[in-house]
């Protein structure tokens, strides 16, 4: 009898252990299928005020899209890992390496700086792990990579040649003499010779070219330089985007601004006076007469405060986000390659900017075409379409 008590207590006892690690298993079930699908941001969030102002923008436009997917029951968990890259490529590359050794990441978003995102690129497409470059708008981020089939290099951007293009083709339209101002960086450089090329191409001399470093605060002799040149009209690329307005009224000077992007900034807007920007011109991917954007730069507005800059900025910080976001939950778990094609056969976005539905293709990793980038220019308080 002592025996059979024992082999019934044996079972009773293998049953409810048994029974605790089904109960254990099916309570880490969930658990584990809630593991948050981790994405990178890397954005610059301190050295340059410009590279600053760019990166917060575009990490606001992400944080917002991942509250809106959360709110609209997105059914997969994802964690922002977010690393400031300080303007430096050598950091950029380091922090893109913890992001994928460390961190396990499924895909990037980022970075200001086309140096930066040119230097961690290659290393996110060896490793095969998907990148949505974003703010950075060098012409050729995607192109040296789509051959690679497949290809794990994205944008969600301005592309610094269509800009320079609708700037151009408006340019020639309407002013006789134009001037060129320029930093020393290597975007300055490069858009100077993307401006002289396609003036040259459209039969146009420059009247005057300045340059000036990054570093330096007073562009007065640059500006009695193109005064005398009888320059109408200005092709501003030099990153302290307000510099070139603070001489103005001492030189009785008076000309016309159009460059880079980064003149749409609502903190350039309130540095230089409401009037002094009216009819600066520049590329633009938003059009804030669309009642869309209007809701999306109130929100902004009342979310960030004084903290929110760049509604076109924000708005394709807010689409890459979008994108990645909705390809993560196609997938549902972290897999690096899988997120890519998803990412490329994404369709149905309801984009804030210019970007179209299905941004991309086999053959096309840019968010926005030629078509979608348009001139904006200064119109009291909003950048509004130039007229055609």
């Amino acid at each position: 009898m002592g025996m059979v008590r024992m082999e019934a207590g044996r079972r009773a006892l293998l049953r409810s252990a048994a029974t605790a690690l089904a109960l254990l298993l099916g309570a880490a079930g969930p658990a584990l299928a809630q593991t948050p699908v981790k994405i990178g941001v890397v954005e610059g969030l301190s050295g340059p005020p410009a590279i600053v102002d760019f990166g917060e923008s575009y990490l606001q436009g992400i944080k917002l899209a991942l509250e809106d997917y959360k709110a609209k029951g997105g059914k997969t968990p994802i964690e922002l890992v977010v690393y400031d890259d300080e303007a430096n490529p050598q950091r950029a590359v380091s922090v893109v390496q913890r992001l994928i050794q460390n961190d396990g990441v499924a895909g990037v978003i980022g970075t200001v700086s086309s140096g930066n995102v040119m230097a961690f690129a290659p290393v996110l497409q060896r490793a095969g792990v998907p990148l949505i470059a974003g703010p950075s708008a060098a012409t050729d981020i995607t192109t040296k990579f789509i051959d690679q089939k497949p290809s794990f290099i994205f944008r969600c951007s301005m592309i610094e040649k269509y800009q320079i293009d609708a700037i151009l083709d408006w340019a020639v339209k309407n002013y006789k003499k134009i001037g060129l101002l320029h930093s020393t960086t290597g975007y300055g450089n490069f858009a100077a010779q993307e401006a002289t090329a396609g003036l040259k191409a459209r039969g146009v001399e420059l009247v005057a070219v300045e340059a000036a470093a990054p570093g330096v605060n007073d562009l007065t002799p640059q500006m009695i330089k193109m005064r005398d040149a009888g320059a109408d009209l200005i092709l501003h690329f030099h990153e302290s985007f307000e510099l070139p307005y603070r001489p103005l009224p001492r030189l009785d000077y008076k000309p016309t601004f159009a460059g880079n992007w980064g003149l749409s900034s609502l903190k350039v807007k309130d540095i230089v006076g409401v009037e002094a920007i009216q009819g600066t011109a520049m590329g633009q991917a938003l059009d804030l007469s669309d009642p869309k954007a209007q809701a999306f730069n109130k929100r902004m507005t009342e979310k960030y405060g004084k903290d929110y800059r760049w509604p076109v900025v924000a708005a394709l910080g807010y689409d890459a986000g979008q994108i990645m976001f909705a390809a993560v939950d196609k997938v549902g778990k972290s897999d690096p390659a899988k997120l890519r094609d998803a990412i490329e056969n994404i369709d149905g976005v309801q984009a804030i900017s210019a970007t179209p539905a299905k941004p991309f293709g086999p053959n096309d990793h840019e968010c926005l075409g030629q078509g979608d980038i348009f001139l904006g220019i200064w119109k009291g308080d909003t950048v509004v379409p130039a007229p055609k």
